[in-house]
């Protein structure tokens, strides 16, 4: 007589808790040694990563030819991403031939809407040769553009999901988020703390579609202390102990409609928070019009101006000639904005607001900025950036003018 380990399983049947076939765990290691090796040696040939995608070829003039994965086409300027060297600009003019996979063309001043654009722009795979390009679309008959009419090549899935996804409030936002720091620990002690967030929504997001809507967010804060300890020697008072504070913020935000390819409506509002000038509060509110001047891949410039209520708060129950500690004011503003790509991914950004006022005069404003932003490494890159606020009428013994310049961190959002 022997004993034998067994699973026993139940299963119910009006009520009652019945056993099933027992099953001999001998025999389960048995069929599982069985299957082990046929099981590892399925494991060792399935491919542990998808098959890659075929690869793009791209011949240039001068007989050079790159492999890899063709990105897009831009305002002429062809992108190729090379397994070897990397991401490649070329003019589309200096392409000998080019064999790609899904790609939508656009030509040089066609004008395409969210609504006609999968009936006027053909969808397929692409062929360059003798300065033509070929679009050959899945369902439909080859078609030929000479090469130097094509303005831009994206492809099949950006086109699609451009025209299908209807995205939230909270997507397509892009922009530097930047942080500096100082600390100085002796005799003296100072600490600085910069910030700042400048983030724009533009809808769509790429640019063969006509612009819709934008939407700018701007924050930034400087806090800043310094303390002076109280230095004597000899009973003679070298140096008298004091506090000095920074503390500077501003908050703005603007959103635009465009009613045109180079004009649009506004509507912003902005608060602004200035110690040095003796401003406890500054707020506005406004309405206006825009062009965008210029606006390509390397350059953007907006004009801008608007109508807008203010009020101007100070410290201390004062104010500026006026003698009262809150300015009711009709103000305008009026906004240059400018963007420039440099070389090497370096990227120029400045805007200068006047802020002329009608009923108190002496009290308008006016705030310029400059930045230039250095790549470091992926979205991180180091940011220079001075700012100037000037305020026309601050309380008596505050100074009109506030300098900054700042050096930080910063993270672009995608």
């Amino acid at each position: 007589m022997h004993s034998q380990v067994s699973f026993i399983q139940f299963h119910a049947d009006h009520g009652q808790l019945l056993p099933k076939p027992l099953i001999p765990v001998r025999g389960l290691l048995l069929l599982a040694l069985m299957l082990a090796p046929a099981a590892w040696q399925a494991r060792a040939q399935a491919p542990n990563t998808p098959p890659s995608s075929p690869k793009d070829t791209l011949t240039l003039s001068d007989g050079e030819r790159l492999i890899g994965k063709m990105v897009k086409v831009q305002a002429g300027a062809l992108t190729f991403h090379s397994d070897i060297l990397g991401d490649v600009t070329v003019p589309l003019a200096k392409v000998k031939t080019l064999h790609a996979g899904q790609f939508a063309v656009i030509e040089k001043d066609q004008h395409v809407t969210p609504k006609t654009a999968r009936q006027q722009v053909p969808v397929g795979t692409i062929a360059v040769e003798s300065d033509t390009v070929h679009v050959s679309p899945p369902n439909a008959e080859e078609r030929d553009f000479p090469a130097k009419n094509v303005n831009t090549l994206v492809d099949a899935a950006s086109f699609n999901k451009e025209l299908d996804d209807n995205r939230s409030f909270f997507h397509g936002w892009t922009g530097p988020v930047t942080l500096g720091a100082s600390l100085t620990e002796s005799t003296n002690t100072t600490q600085t703390y910069t910030g700042s967030v400048a983030l724009v929504r533009a809808v769509p997001t790429s640019d063969w579609l006509p612009p819709a809507s934008k939407t700018l967010l701007n924050l930034s804060g400087t806090y800043g202390l310094a303390r002076d300890a109280l230095i004597a020697a000899d009973g003679v008072i070298i140096q008298p102990a004091s506090v000095t504070k920074t503390d500077i913020l501003h908050g703005g935000a603007e959103y635009d409609k465009y009613v045109s390819l180079k004009f649009f409506a506004l509507v912003d509002a902005s608060a602004d928070h200035n110690f040095g000038s003796g401003l406890q509060l500054q707020q506005a509110y406004g309405g206006g019009l825009g062009w965008s001047a210029i606006n390509n891949p390397k350059s953007s410039l907006d004009l801008k101006g608007a109508m807008q209520f203010e009020q101007q708060q100070f410290y201390n129950g004062a104010s500026g000639r006026f003698g009262t500690p809150t300015d009711n004011l009709a103000s305008a503003a009026l906004t240059e904005s400018f963007k420039r790509n440099l070389a090497h991914n370096i990227k120029f950004n400045e805007y200068v607001t006047l802020t002329p006022t009608f009923n108190i005069a002496q009290a308008y404003s006016a705030v310029a900025n400059a930045n230039l932003i250095f790549p470091a490494y992926k979205r991180i890159n180091f940011t220079l950036s001075s700012t100037d606020n000037y305020l026309g009428d601050p309380p008596a013994g505050y100074q009109r003018n506030t300098f900054q310049l700042t050096a930080g961190i910063s993270y672009v959002v995608k």
